[in-house]
């Protein structure tokens, strides 16, 4: 059943953003091209088609991550605590896995937008033989100077955007959580999810400049002390994803309880 809610929340995903996705790079590729333009010849006409493809395609990037936000708050909202909230609470699955479809699509939906934005940005790029090789002698030059191998580089990667994602889901869930306080009253709930939002905050930065930041200190000085740069970068980011993954795991719970306990779908 899990499976078919993933289902349902990345078909409404991909009808909203089936246009946006190709419409980025597709402005990229034009600006690619009229950049280009402007710059061998440069023209009252071709300098202001060069600035409206630029102001289109910036537009583009902005709405699009927009559009990202405002997808995963509406989807849990009218989803689970919406009209919708009456049909989705009586089918045989957990409060957490329906938390879970919501936020798994919110994720991959806002890491796709990223990666998007960044193929748009190469397109944009000029495609001569000197700013491919500074690309490449870029990469080159940081595998070299931090004796980093190849496979290190991929895993590298791949923990990187663990990060990224890591750090979307405690965005969206700190929204859930908030959304859910909001829920439980009957007047004022926008207002009342603001001030769960503003209140969660400040409780999450009070504790981490407690407690967290003292042993992160602690931490990063025994990492430092590790000769092997692959290492230390290794273990930065696993310590990085650990800090974001106890944060996912309050809010999540949080946001559980209120769904299964304290729902008011009136």
């Amino acid at each position: 059943m899990f499976g078919k809610l993933l289902k349902y929340d990345f078909r409404s995903m991909l009808k909203q953003f089936a246009f946006i996705w190709p419409a980025a790079l597709a402005l990229a590729l034009v600006n690619h091209f009229t950049i280009n333009s402007f710059v061998t010849s440069s023209t009252a006409v071709g300098e202001t088609t060069a600035g409206i493809a630029m102001i289109v395609y910036v537009a583009i990037l902005i709405a699009m991550f927009i559009i990202a936000l405002v997808f995963a708050c509406q989807r849990f909202y009218k989803g689970l605590l919406g009209d919708e909230g009456y049909l989705m609470f009586t089918l045989p699955v957990k409060p957490w896995q329906l938390i879970g479809s919501k936020l798994l699509c919110a994720v991959i939906t806002t890491f796709l937008s990223v990666v998007v934005a960044l193929l748009s940005v190469l397109v944009l790029l000029p495609w001569e033989k000197d700013v491919i090789q500074g690309i490449f002698e870029g990469i080159r030059y940081i595998f070299t100077h931090w004796n980093i191998r190849a496979t290190h580089g991929v895993i590298g990667l791949l923990e990187f955007c663990l990060m990224i994602m890591m750090s979307f889901a405690v965005g969206y869930l700190q929204i859930y959580l908030s959304l859910g306080i909001g829920h439980l009253f009957n007047k004022h709930r926008a207002v009342m999810t603001g001030v769960a939002f503003i209140g969660i905050n400040a409780v999450v930065t009070t504790l981490t400049g407690r407690f967290l930041v003292p042993a992160f200190d602690m931490i990063t000085e025994n990492i430092n002390n590790i000769v092997n740069a692959a290492a230390r970068f290794h273990s930065a980011m696993w310590i990085a994803i650990a800090s974001e993954l106890v944060l996912c795991a309050v809010y999540f719970v949080g946001t559980e309880f209120i769904l299964r306990k304290k729902l008011n779908l009136e």
